[in-house]
Order: structure tokens, then sequence, then C-alpha cells
């Protein structure tokens, strides 16, 4: 769609490679973005960095370094993990804290703090940065202070402003002085440290404060000195000589030769000399680099360190270089699957048709929008390959009007389009996804797909990258700008030169500092530039990505793979992480810790420029094996974070005949997401053709790559995106000429032809006529096949065929076109044999149609006949032999879900009544946008609008959308529902006549089906018949759909017409009339035979083969029958060769009831009108015994149940049926999964109704032992049942047999407080638990507790001084309901002790609480003692992470059992503070409130305060022992001691004047003493 922007402004242009000038709204070429916020989507999404970037000096004006290692810097007032290798950094208001953490967060690690004697300041800002340095800056307006670091550097250099005093506070570590040299000895995990000062400075003392003026100067560095040091001070002197050059500037350079395929990149720093006569700094080179360097470069020999990344050795230099080989990637690999043993084209043609005529959804973001369209590029590319132009066209049209719609800026629109923030200078995509617009995650990522996209669009339209190119040279820019001075963007935002690898985070977010998960996604925004740049000349582009390709694979092999056995450490499980951060990694994603996942991850997406995945043979055979062995592969799984596909196209690269083993192994499995079947098969049948990879051969041409078999064959790869041809030449010496525009190997045989077919339809047990024609004169011969099956060889042209005696299905055939013993695949075709026809009968209009009884195809699956379906699975539980995704629904009927864009439905329909309707549409939309639009289509033609549907909040909550003024012509007619977009399911549709139809159109009539003998040669078609309106001129057409020859028609175009060339056969016609606005057709059939009669054709529509049935249950038994040349007159049914009944009248159906339990054959016998008889195909059913098993119960494995669940197992036939039902309720928004337990599997269970789902699992047998649990996910959190066994086909009487009440059941009031109650409930049941039911007020409660155990319940969120009743009974989990329910209890809550420093609370922001917390805030000099105890008794494995609102931070809590504490740092008395606990546990997490506190502030508690006592005081406080209570006059009534929850725990004679607390955990308490009928609250801190 064009899009014209209301204000066009001109482009100009700054750079030959990149660029444009920006304004309001901006236009480049063809495309635009927009300048200004265009707003949220009705989703409330479109976001954008909050805030404004942190810089400073020479660092304003310059675009936004994000995605760096120290990025966190530019956004928050402080950043707290900075990790430059090998040091550990943090900012404060008091300067840089300096540290060494092997492995990790830096957490409250503050080893040693460098700053400037006075300085505070609230915030630390970017001062300025080169390629892989950062300087900081603290400015408090007095003091002024720089710090600058980089990666792989020991050294940090310091500067500061005259008259300012430099300040080393060392908290750990042991100092000594040696002249200008400050040395720390162990000062964290075994490191040392030397600070050094400049030449005659001395250094003064104060406590742990060093001190020094710098002898006037205003500079002065530090060193972290190798692990291996044990002379501290003789290390320092030799490292003196580096510590006064600092570094001004640092570049990173590189440079493509295509002649060798060798990127070489130098990396160089600017000295700036402080003193003394070296001008080297010392620089530490990463395992990446120093084992690539060049062979002229410069090499490490001073001493190395360990960090987290591996060895770093030590440079005395100021520059390096290092070389890395390019490989070669290519846009897809060559078609040469046809020499991979089991390859059938006729296959992947329909697998190319399940995408082809997909459509990208509308509701999408930027990360999906790329996969979807990736899954369609390649799709797409292996149609190219096919000759399936058709296809490719459609496909290519698609993507085209997507990316366009991205690439250009409408005003007023939301979605699909590019808005370029000035003030984080980014450039943010509309729809966002991952973070993508509001913290600047993963643009490399995203951007990789949309620029791999555009390089498409160019291949198959050369011109389109002159009018869109630009657009995408800014989303280059956006990500990777090459230029420094790039006014709009930064220099290679995602990537790190120095650290040879993209980061994700824009912001370096998390403790563990910046990370990146997908590095084959970072890759493929490497490639993406590759073939961007060859397709469009743009060399620069090109070699960047070149440039990013080497430099990123080395650095993956190193720390991602491992692939050197240098890098993990002893404790790493696997061969590969999935994330890489600043100072770890691990093997989790950012949405699972499933292991199949991690390795999952570091795949996907696998196209053609993932054959660096390959190289390391040795490496990625290890690895397939390790994954085997870890994942459910090999046997299969489903798994939703398995994802086979990836799987197998990597074990392709080593072997692919097991990849293809497992693929033909796993036929129904479950796409991923952005997954080609079609390009899986292709792949790995290429793969199998061509052998491994073979990376000991390069080119001079980047999209070029070789491949050697196990029998040593070489197959040489390249593609030519240019017009003219080339000449690659490989580095073994081949030269391999490749044409323009074109994919060529060396195994190309040039021939060129066509494969057609005289029909594409054929009768059952009819044929058709096949012919290859070519230009081509060098053509030894020519085989047809059907499938894999030869149909026979032709050695002359032309080359013809004639497949005879085709069965019911779809048959697909090509021809192997020969020259000597090479040979090439011609395209293929597809013979339909077979009718679509009704589900169970024609639909009658006016009527009803259920959206799940679509057309069915006679033959199997009607997908692309009578459907099509985006998936070749049935997400649902009906018709589960289609594709189409139906289920079952009580209210609703068989409904059609999981509709996405593209997809359509058919039905037959009979209009007895033309007119104008209106159709009342039954729908269900969970989208908050809603769903469709969707339209009618009529014989191939549209009859209404688009109709769109309003969400109804929840997929389960059904409504109507009625659309009026349809026009439906009369007579028999294909129906048609065709899906511009998805998000909505489909139900009843109810058509109602409304009004005539305003005109009046033609009827085709072609007459009854014509018999003849074979002897008579022609027959005559009549058309008389056909409704012609009253003055209108009526034109005629017919001709042939199929038959065994070639029709020959005195006349095509008259009322009736003679067919004459007949043979024995079937033959199907056409008539075709019109009156110029308005067409109809009907089809008539000519049957040749040798008597002149055609016997019956019949078929059982239902049941489907393979069905079975509960003992008892009536099988209804349904059939289509018709006769060509007559009717049919009687249809019996048969079970074997027992006749069980019989059906004279049209649908002939049959209702078999009380068949017993067993296996059956069943057939239907159709005779016509003249005696003539057909037997239909043999069904298979079963008849199963009802067996069943029932358990109750509320054991969970995670989270916990507060009543339970009842589970029922039902044996039918081969499957099992699993029902549950949760009978909690206090739980909301209950989805359930189903677990298999080995190997471990999760399914979604369909919902039934309330809390009850179900899911059927097949593919048993009798007396097979199963376990599963079912997975209850539910709003704040979820609750897993104990696994369950069941053997197959067991019964256990179906129902529970305990009829027993919970006896000796008590309940009384425990502990009250102001905000919660405790109930305390007690009862005893056989089944060894009880059920506890509590209510009061508008609110119920329900919990489980043990038989004969007494359980405490705490009911919190009450009202401080307020009287409860409570009402409570006490039944079993089988409902048995105790003698003495319910007891009345009553309580009143006690006066509030909540302050700011402490109390209870159970208010959550995210998640919920069933108890509550307690917090406390306890302020200690600079710092506050943050602590949070969760009540919660039902949650286990709780960890516990503090977090700051402003800015947001998120830093772990130590602690044990169920409290946590932390202490914060670096506060001014009187600032206020506000922080929440977020609790993570088994299951979920909760997120407590913010809670605002002002430091210092003490919160006396006084309530009636005791002021008639003077000098009231206790002491010490902290106390470890002994608390003295002492008063200057009077006596004290009584002492309480109570927790913060409000819990007593302790009363005390008040005639004594101390207390012992040395028996007391660690924490604050509440003291709390009487006077008459006065009390007050102190506090009190057990240390």
């Amino acid at each position: 769609m064009l899009k014209l922007s209301t204000i066009q402004f001109i482009s100009i242009f700054f750079c030959f490679l990149f660029g444009t000038y920006l304004m309001a709204q901006t236009a480049i070429g063809s495309g635009s973005y927009t300048t200004t916020y265009p707003g949220a989507d009705s989703a409330g999404r479109n976001g954008f960095p909050t805030g404004s970037p942190q810089l400073s000096k020479t660092a304003v004006g310059k675009p936004i370094p994000t995605n760096d290692w120290w990025s966190k810097l530019v956004k928050e007032n402080h950043a707290d993990n900075l990790f430059n290798y090998p040091l550990t950094m943090k900012t404060t208001n008091n300067g840089l804290i300096v540290t060494y953490v092997p492995s990790g967060v830096i957490g409250d690690n503050s080893a040693i703090e460098v700053g400037l004697v006075g300085l505070n300041v609230s915030n630390a800002t970017a001062s300025d940065y080169s390629d892989w340095t950062i300087s900081m800056n603290w400015n408090d307006g007095v003091h002024e202070f720089d710090a600058t670091s980089g990666i792989g550097m020991p050294f940090l250099y310091f500067e500061k402003n005259s008259g300012s005093v430099a300040k080393v506070k060392v908290n750990s570590g042991t100092v000594s002085i040696s002249n200008e040299l400050l040395m720390i000895d162990n000062a964290s995990s075994g490191a040392d440290f030397v600070v050094y000062a400049p030449a005659g400075s001395t250094w003064s003392v104060s406590g742990n404060n060093y001190t020094s003026t710098l002898n006037g100067k205003n500079y002065w560095s530090m060193a972290m000195l190798p692990q291996s040091t044990s002379n501290v001070a003789n290390t320092a002197q030799e490292f003196k000589k580096y510590a006064y050059v600092f570094p001004s500037n640092t570049t990173t350079s590189w440079n493509y030769n295509p002649t060798t395929s060798m990127m070489t990149t130098d990396f160089s720093v600017t000295p700036d000399v402080k003193e003394g006569e070296n001008t080297n700094v010392l620089m530490g080179l990463l395992p990446h680099q120093w084992s690539n360097l060049a062979s002229s470069s410069p090499t490490p020999s001073e001493k190395s360190y360990q960090s987290i990344r591996g060895e770093l050795k030590m440079l005395d230099g100021n520059s390096f270089s290092v070389a890395r080989l390019f490989r070669g990637v290519l846009p897809t690999l060559p078609y040469l699957a046809n020499y991979s043993t089991g390859f059938d084209p006729t296959k992947l043609d329909q697998k190319i048709a399940v995408i082809e005529n997909a459509a990208l959804p509308s509701w999408t973001d930027s990360y999906n929008e790329g996969q979807m369209m990736n899954r369609m590029i390649q799709t797409a590319r292996i149609a190219d390959q096919t000759g399936d132009t058709e296809a490719l066209n459609k496909m290519f049209a698609t993507i085209k009007e997507r990316l366009e719609d991205w690439l250009s800026y409408q005003s007023g629109e939301v979605t699909f389009l590019f808005y370029y923030n000035n003030t984080w200078t980014s450039l943010l995509g509309y729809p966002s996804g991952h973070g993508q617009d509001n913290n600047i995650n993963d643009h490399h990522f995203h951007w990789g797909y949309f620029i791999h996209a555009a390089a498409f669009l160019e291949q198959f339209e050369p011109g389109w990258a002159d009018q869109w190119g630009d657009m995408i040279n800014l989303l280059i820019r956006d990500a990777a700008s090459t230029e420094r001075n790039d006014s709009l963007f930064p220099f290679l935002r995602n990537f790190s030169p120095y650290a040879g690898h993209s980061w994700a985070n824009g912001f370096a977010s998390f403790p563990q500092g910046n990370d990146q998960e997908s590095t084959s996604e970072s890759m493929q925004f490497a490639t993406s530039l590759i073939h961007w740049g060859s397709i469009t000349n743009n060399d620069t582009i090109r070699d960047l990505g070149i440039y990013i390709y080497t430099t990123e694979q080395a650095a993956i092999e190193e720390y991602w793979f491992d692939m050197y056995n240098r890098v993990f450490g002893a404790g790493q499980q696997y061969k590969l992480v999935s994330r890489v951060w600043g100072n770890s990694y691990d093997n989790g994603t950012f949405w699972t810790a499933d292991i199949a996942a991690s390795y999952g991850i570091e795949l996907y997406p696998i196209h053609g420029g993932s054959l660096y995945l390959g190289h390391n043979q040795t490496y990625a055979t290890e690895l397939w094996g390790e994954m085997a062995a870890n994942t459910g592969i090999l046997s299969n799984q489903e798994n939703a974070n398995l994802w086979h596909d990836t799987y197998w196209k990597f074990l392709s690269l080593t072997d692919a005949e097991s990849a293809i083993e497992l693929y033909d192994s796993y036929p129904d499995r479950n796409l991923k997401f952005g997954i080609s079947d079609a390009q899986t098969y292709h792949w790995l049948h290429s793969m199998n053709a061509l052998g491994p990879v073979d990376a000991s051969i390069t080119s001079n041409h980047p999209l070029a790559v070789a491949f050697t078999n196990d029998s040593g064959t070489t197959t040489y790869v390249a593609h030519n995106y240019s017009n003219n041809s080339i000449s690659v030449i490989f580095s073994d010496g081949y030269v391999l000429d490749a044409p323009a525009s074109r994919l060529t190997t060396s195994r190309d045989v040039e021939i060129s032809g066509t494969l057609a077919s005289d029909f594409y339809q054929a009768y059952n047990g009819g044929s058709v006529n096949l012919v290859f024609t070519s230009q081509n004169t060098n053509i030894s011969k020519v085989e047809f096949y059907n499938g894999t099956t030869l149909i026979e060889s032709d050695s002359s042209a032309p080359f013809q065929a004639q497949p005879t005696n085709l069965g019911l299905g779809v048959h697909g055939m090509y021809a192997k076109v020969y020259v000597g013993s090479e040979f090439v695949i011609s395209n293929s075709i597809s013979i339909q044999v077979g009718e679509q026809v009704p589900f169970s009968a024609v639909h009658v209009i006016p009527g009803t149609i259920e959206a799940g009884h679509f057309d069915k195809y006679e033959a199997g699956a009607g997908q692309n006949i009578s459907y099509f379906d985006t998936s070749q699975y049935n997400e649902g539980d009906a018709r589960l032999d289609e594709y189409v995704d139906t289920g079952s629904d009580s209210g609703e009927g068989i409904t059609v879900g999981w509709i996405t864009a593209g997809e359509w439905l058919e039905y037959s329909v009979d209009v007895q009544n033309p007119g104008t309707y209106s159709i009342a549409i039954r729908y269900s939309s969970g989208n908050p946008n809603g769903g469709g639009p969707m339209y009618f289509e009529l014989d191939g033609k549209s009859i209404s609008n688009s109709i769109s549907f309003p969400t109804t909040g929840d997929w389960d909550e059904w409504a109507t959308k009625t659309v009026t003024d349809i026009p439906i012509t009369g007579g028999e007619q294909i129906l048609r529902i065709a899906i511009n977009n998805g998000e909505f399911n489909l139900g009843r549709m109810t058509f109602t006549q409304t009004g005539d139809l305003g005109f009046d159109p033609p009827v085709a009539d072609a007459g009854p089906n014509v018999s003849t003998v074979s002897s008579n040669t022609s027959v005559t078609l009549d058309g008389s018949g056909t409704y012609e309106p009253t003055g209108k001129t009526i034109t005629y057409t017919w001709s042939q759909v199929y038959g065994p020859t070639a029709l020959d028609f005195t006349s095509t175009s008259s009322v009736t017409t003679d067919v004459s060339n007949l043979v024995i056969g079937v033959y199907k016609c056409l008539l075709t009339v019109s009156d110029g606005n308005y067409s109809s057709n009907d089809e008539v059939k000519i049957i040749v035979s040798e008597s002149g009669n055609s016997n019956p054709s019949i078929t059982i529509n239902s049941p489907s083969d393979g069905a079975s049935f509960a003992e008892g249950t009536t099988i209804d038994i349904t059939t289509l029958a018709s006769d060509l040349d007559g009717s049919v007159t009687k249809v019996e049914f048969y079970q074997g060769n027992i006749k069980i009944g019989e059906d004279t009248s049209n649908p002939f159906t049959f209702s078999w009831a009380n068949a017993a339990v067993g296996t059956y054959q069943l057939t239907a016998k159709a005779t016509d009108d003249t005696g003539g008889t057909t037997t239909s195909q043999a069904i298979e059913i079963t008849v199963y015994d009802v067996v069943s098993c029932v358990i109750t119960d509320n054991v969970a494995s995670q989270g916990s149940f507060s009543v339970g669940y009842e589970t029922t197992f039902e044996t039918e036939g081969a499957n099992v049926i699993i029902s549950i039902e949760l009978l909690d309720t206090d739980k909301s928004g209950v989805v359930a999964y189903l677990w298999r337990e080995t190997p471990f599997q999760e399914s979604q269970m369909n919902h039934v109704e309330g809390t009850k789902f179900s899911k059927t699992v097949g593919g048993l047998s009798a007396g097979q032992t199963i376990s599963y649990a079912v997975k209850f996910s539910y709003a704040g959190g979820l609750a897993v049942t104990k696994y369950m066994s069941y053997v197959v086909g067991d019964n256990c009487s179906g129902s529970n047999s305990d009829t027993t009440a919970p006896t000796n059941f008590t309940a009384s009031i425990g502990t009250v407080s102001a905000r919660s109650v405790e109930l305390l409930l007690q009862a005893e049941d056989a089944s060894g638990s009880v059920v506890y039911g509590v209510t009061y007020g508008q609110e119920q409660k329900s919990f489980t507790g043990s038989s004969g155990v007494q359980t405490s319940l705490v009911l919190s969120r009450l009202s401080p001084e307020t009287n409860y009743t409570f009402l409570v009974t006490a039944k079993d989990i089988s409902q048995n309901q105790a003698s003495n329910n319910p007891i009345s209890l009553q309580a009143t809550t006690t006066t509030e002790t909540n302050t700011a420093c402490s109390g209870t609370e159970s208010e959550a922001i995210q998640g919920s609480f069933s108890s509550g917390y307690t917090y406390s805030f306890v302020t200690s000099g600079t710092s506050v003692i943050i602590t949070f105890e969760l009540l919660d008794t039902d949650k286990s494995g709780v960890i516990a992470y503090l977090w700051r609102e402003a800015p947001f931070t998120e830093i772990s809590m130590s602690g044990s059992g169920n409290t946590f504490s932390t202490t914060v740092s670096g506060f001014t008395s009187g600032e206020t503070i506000s922080y929440a606990c977020k609790f993570a546990f088994a299951g979920g997490m909760a997120v407590t409130k913010y809670f605002s506190y002002q430091v210092g502030d003490v919160c006396a508690l006084s309530f009636d305060a005791l002021d008639d006592i003077n000098g009231l005081r206790i002491y010490p406080n902290p106390a470890k022992e002994v608390v003295y209570v002492t008063t200057a006059n009077g006596t004290l009534d009584k002492l309480e001691l109570y927790l913060l929850s409000g819990k007593k725990i302790k009363d005390y004679n008040p005639n004594i004047d101390y207390i012992q607390v040395d028996n007391l955990s660690s924490g604050l308490y509440l003291l709390k003493v009487y006077k008459g009928d006065k009390h007050e609250f102190l506090k009190l801190l057990i240390d």
C-alpha cells in the first residue's frame, strides 16, 4: 500500500554510504519515518526510554552510546555493573569503587573507593568515550573527578581539578606505602592493587583513608596486578612505567581482502604521556584476539590475568592486528536435494504450498515480524529453485507489502513504522518487542531480519533498492554505523569491537552487566549486511558484515562454545552457554531454564548464513551428542522449548542421513514459530547431497562455499547477485563460472524445460497425459515420476508418459531429465483425483452452519482443496484428520480457532431462497485489539465487506456479530470464508433472509450426466435447462475439466454441443453462463464404458478410519453415495461379512447400537437403479470397555493447593483421556498444562468448563504404565500436582469410596495484630488431610491441613481495631462435611503499629501474598539496613531481591529462612529513599509495595504516650545478650515483646530491670511497655 505523508521533506545525504537530514517527519526515497512520537497502540505498546542521557563534557551532543559494557552509566545516576576484564567497578556519590570479583555481581563489595576529599555528587556521568574506553565524571560544583577505563586494561586512569585532594579509601586489604606508590595487598578475592601518584607525591593516612595532593599535579592511576603476583612491591615497580601513559583515544579499523578472503582488524591506542619516557600502554588481549593475531602483529609477552573470558595476555604496546579467514555465506543451499536418497520433489512442492498463501499477521511486533518474514523468504528462495514462480511471486508480494509498510510513515498511524527518538539517538520500530523500544534492546536481532528481507526484494525486483534502500541503510546505521562522526547514531551501537561480539541490552540494566543470548541471530545480522552490501554494490556495508561475521564467530567459538577448552570454568556442565554476561555466563534463557532452549537459541535461525556452525566438525559432532543426551530430540519429545527442525538442521551439518531419519520419524511435530517445513526438508536433503561444509577452502567471492562429502567429492557453490557473469576462484585452485543473478554449483546441468499435463484433475481410476518440452537437444532420456514411483521413461522427443489407474489423492509428478549420468529435476505438477465434498450434507441456506463443518476432500485431508491452514497440524480436539484447528465446545458446537491471516474455509451450500441475508456470527477474541477481518465469497466472488470482531475479553467468552445486506444467489454453490487477519475463534453462522436480491442472475444447467458405450464416437451436451433472465443476452462457454483424452467440441459457445474423441473412462465438463455482470457454473460428467452403465460410488463419511467408541455408545455411520448416470437406490452396511443394516434414502445413514467390545471392519455397499453395485473402502473402528480411575489429592510438587484436585484417567482403546478438576476456590484465570514425567513433556490441556480440563494421550497399549502431573497456572502463581501413575486399561470403579467425614473438629483464635488474625484449626480424617473453609464478610478462604495436626491460618489484609466474625468449616477432599460445621469465632484486631521504619503488610504490586511480610529500615551512619521477612507459609525455595524505585535497580538480598537483609550505603541524613522487595519462590514471585523512608528516622511509636514516666530508656540498643529497662521514677505494670508481624512472643516480669535476649534471632523487635491503661512501643534491635 502506498503511503503519502501530509508534508514531505527533501532528504539531504551527508555521505555516500548512508544519510538523511532529520526534520519533524522525514522522507527518504519512497520511504519515511517520524521524529515525533506517534503514540501508543490499542494495547498500550510503543515506548521509548525515559529520562535524559547522563552525559558531560565532550560526550554532550554526540549520539548516545547504548548497548556497551558501561551503558548503564548513561541511563542511571550510578552504574554498579562495570566489568572491563580484569577489573570490577561501580560508581557512587563519592567516587569509583574498584575491586575484583572473579565471577558474578559486585553486590556490597567495596574493597577500594577512589575519589576526592569532600566529593559528594548524586550521579556520575559519561564524559568521553572511544572504541573500547569510557571516561566517567563526578562534579559537585567544587570538586571534579574523572576516571577512564578500557576493556582489557588493568590500569585505571584518574584526573581531578586543581585544588582538590585525591583520596583512596581502602575498605579491604593490607596497605603499604612506598614513596608515591600506595600498595594494597589482597584487597578482594586475592587481588592486589597499586595506586600510582605522580613522582614526588606523598600519601597521608587517616584511618582507612589515604589522601595526596599529587605533588601539585592533577593525575594519578591505579592498577590491578596479575593474580599470579607473589611479590607485590616488585611487580608494582615493573608496572610503574605504564602508570603515567594515559589512553586519550582508542580506534578499531578493518580491511577485507577478497583475493585472500582475509579480514584484518587493527587496534590502536593514542597515548597521552603524563610523565616519564615510556610511551606504551599495557593492553590485555582476549582469547579471540591473541589466538588470531596477524603475522605482522606485535605479540603479547607480558604477564597474564585470568578473567571470566579466559586468559588475558598483556601487550606492551599501542597497537596490534588480528586476521581471520572469511569462509563465505549463501542466500540458501543449492537445489541438489534430488541427489539425496528418499527426496521427493512433490513433497517439497506441497510444503511450499502450505506457506505460499499465508499472510503476515497484523498483530505482531518487530521481532516476531522478522521471524515470519524469514520463514517466508527461505521458502520463496526454494520456490525459485524449483521453478514455482507462482508461489515465489505470492510470497514476494506479501513480504514487499509489509516491509514497505514498515519503511514508510503515514501521519496518525501507530503500527508498522519507525520513529527516531532524538533524545536517545535511536530508531525505534513500532510495534516493538523484547524492549526494542524502551530499553533499546536487540536492534541487531530485529533489524537483521528486515535487512535480509530487503536483500530478498532487491534480488527478485532489481531497482527496489533505488526507492527504499536508504531506509534500509538507516536501519544499518542505527545498529552498526561505521561513522564515528555520524550525527544520528553511535559508532557500532550493538557491536563491541574489542570484546569481539555484540551486546543486546541497551542500558546494561542487569547486575551481571550487559548480556547477549542469541548469537545466531547476531550472526544473521552480519549475514544480512553481506547480502545487502553485495546486492547493492556497497562494499562498505558488505565489508562491515564480513568484519562483524568473522569477529563474532571467533568470539562465539571462545565465549559461548568454548570450542578450545580454555574459557569455561570447572563448574560449567555443558559444552555451550546460552547467555554471556559482563561477568558471568549461564545456560538460562529469558523465558525458561530448559536446557533444550539453551541449545536452540544458539542455533536459530539456520540458513545459508549459519554454515559457521559446521566449520569445526569435531566440536559440532560432540555438541550434538550432548544435545541428544540432555534433551528428548531422539525420542521426538513434544516440548515447546525443543525446536526439532533447528536441531535437525544443525545435525545435518555433520550427519545429514541421521537428520533425515529423525525428520521422517516425526512428521506430526509442532513447528516452532518462524520455521518453514519446506526449508527444513530442502536443507536436510541438500546437505545430504552436498556433504559437510569444507572450512579448509575459501574463495575470492563472499557468497561462495565449498562442501566435501565422505567420498571426497567437493561441490563448489556460489551466488552471483550481479548482472554479469563472474569467475569465482577457490583457494584450492578450482574456478567456478557463475552466471549473472543466480546460484550456481559445480554439479549443475544446463537443461531447461517444462513438465505439463493435459489436465490437472482426474476421476478415480483415471489417467492424464504428461509431456516434457525443452529446447535442449542433448537430453539422453526423461524419467517421469509419480512421487517416488517411476511411471515410465522416454528417450526421444517429444518426451511423454501416461500415468494410469490413478487412485484417490493428490499425485505429485515430476521428471528427471538426464544428460548422460547427470540429471536435473523438472518442475513439479499436482494431479487431484477425487472431489471436494460436504462434511456430512450440503448446508441449506437459510439455516445455520457450524464453522467446523467445512467441506472435506474424499481422498483425505482437504488442505488447499476445501480449506487452507497455515500449519500442518490440528491444535484442537475435533476433526483431527484435518489441519484446521477445530475444537468441541459444549455451547458453540464445532468451532475453528488459532485462525491466522491467509487461511480460508469452504462450505457446500444450497441456497434455496436467493436474496439478501443477515448473518449472525458467533465468535470469541481474547486479544485486547479484537480480531479479523474476514469476508465471505460465493463461487470465487466477494459478497461482503471486511468483517472485524471486537474483543470479548477471553478466548472462552463468546459473542455475536451480525452483518447485514449480504447478497446470496440461488442454487448449489461453494461458500468461502477468507481470513485477512486472525486473533478470533469462529463459531456458528446463522443465515436469515431479509430481502430480495434486486437483480436477476442467470443459473447454469449443464444437464444430467451422460452415459455411453465405448463404441459411440460422440455424445451431446445440453445446456438448454439454463435459466435465462428476461431481456438479457446470455453467453455459453463449454470447457473440459478432466478426462483420459482431450475432447473435441463442435462448439464451445453454443447452448448444446457435440463432443468426440471418447475412450473408456470418466470425463468432466464445465458450462459457464454469463449475462455480462453475473455468471454461473455447472458441471456434467460423461461416462464411457463397455456396458453403458456407470456403477455408483460410495465412501463412508463418518466415523473416520481408526475411530474409537466406548462400549454402549451408538455408532452413527454416514456415507456419501452417488451415481453418475442414475441414482442410488439402496446402501447396505456391513461389519466384516455380516450385514448390520441398510438405508434406501439419501443421505444413507445407519445407527449401530450395542456393539460389543472389539475391533471391526466396516463397509458400505451401494446399489444403483440398474442394479450396479460398489462397495466402499473398509474402515476400522474399535469399541472399548469403559475403564477409569479417579484420584483425589492435594499433594503439590510445586506451589501448593488450598483444597486439591480430582483427576480421572479413562481408557479408550489406545487412548487415555485425562480429566482434572481444580477444587481450589481461591484461584482465578486458571490454565492447565499436562506434564509427562518421562521423557518430560508439557502440553496445554483443553478447557472444559470452570476449572475442569482434559487432554487425550494416544498411542498407548493395555498394561502400559503412564505417569502424569498437571500444572495449574493462575493469576499470581502456579501449582503442580504430584505425578500420578495409571495402568492403561485399569478400572478403579470410577469413583472414590471415601464417605466418612472429618471428626474432632475444633477452631480457636490465635495471635491477633492490627491487620491479621490467626485461626488455630484441627480435625481428623482417615484420608490424612482436612480442607478448612473460612468465611468472613465478603471473603472466603480455603486451605488444606494435615489430619490430627493443629493448623495455623493467618488471615491478613484486615482493618485495625475492627471486630470480625469468622465461620469455619471442615471437610475432606471427597467433600464429606464435619458434623459440627460451622464453628463461629470472633476477634477484634489491635491498634495499627506500622511506621515508616517497620511493620507488617500484605499489599503486593506484583503477584500476591497469602499472609504478608514484615519490613524494617534502620539507619547506621550513611547506610540503611533494610530487612524483609516473608510470612507466607505456602511458598518454598524463597530468595529475595531489593528493588530501588527510582532509578530502578535490583540487587540480591542475603538471609536465611524467609528473612532477608541488605545494607545500602551512600546516603545523607534526611534523604528520602523508596524500596520494595521481590520474593521469588518455586512457581512464581510476589513483590511488596514500595516503602518510603527518611534516612535517620527512628520512628518512635507512641500510643497514649507515657509522659508520666520520666527517663524511660532501654539500653544497649542494638543488644546482644541483655537489655536494661530503666525509668527515672515509678514502675512499669507490664512488658511484652513482639515480632514485627504483631505476634507476641514473650511476657516479662515488670519488677525486673533487665531482660535476657541472647536466645533471640537477630532482627528488629517491638518492646511494649504498660503503665495503667496506657502503653508505648520501643524499638529493639538484636544484633
